[in-house]
């Protein structure tokens, strides 16, 4: 009985030590820095810097890494943002940021919270401007929406189009210059 258990527990450590975990991952990382190289390719000079990269804690930490001979691997990916489609949604938008940047900064247009534009207020404004307004915003969120589908489709997740969308929203809310209306959880806008 001894020797049964003796084996048991050998066997058990030699298929621990054996083992190798591999991770794979929607890539939020690597999105996130695709995410603020969009914004600032579109949004051009007005954008504020990027943050400099987090590092994510690594598995170092971890119970498993400390055993002898078990090793973690990550199969990374990189992200795909220079497929037609996204370059032609990525111009789209770099024309139009021109003629949205006057009602950004004048507070008529603010970015929700789903990173989406948004019509605050149309006080002070004619009819023509109102439409031209409302224009703008419409094609505006039609493009990053079409931009949030072609990146998830391109690079393999075409079924976490929402994940991509959160992502960018925080990439264009991080990014909008001091003065512009961000629409907070609640509800409300708050001047960043």
């Amino acid at each position: 009985m001894k020797i049964l258990i003796k084996f048991l527990l050998g066997l058990t450590i030699l298929a621990a030590a054996a083992c190798v975990t591999i991770n794979i991952y929607f890539p939020a990382e690597e999105l996130r820095g695709a995410a603020d190289q969009i914004v600032h390719e579109v949004w051009g000079e007005r954008s504020a810097p990027a943050p400099p990269p987090q590092t994510v804690p690594g598995e170092r930490g971890s119970f498993l890494y400390r055993l002898p001979a078990v090793g973690v691997a990550h199969a990374s990916q990189d992200i795909n943002v220079s497929t037609p489609e996204i370059r032609a949604v990525k111009e789209s938008m770099k024309q139009r940021s021109e003629r949205l940047f006057p009602y950004l900064d004048s507070g008529h247009v603010g970015i929700g919270a789903d990173g989406l534009l948004k019509v605050r207020s149309t006080e002070g404004l004619d009819l023509r401007t109102r439409g031209e307004v409302n224009r703008l915003v419409g094609e505006e969120n039609s493009d990053r929406q079409r931009l949030y589908r072609e990146i998830a489709r391109a690079n393999g997740f075409p079924d976490r189009v929402q994940e991509v969308q959160s992502i960018f929203a925080d990439s264009w809310r991080d990014n909008a210059d001091p003065g512009w209306y961000l629409e907070q959880a609640d509800g409300s806008w708050r001047a960043k």
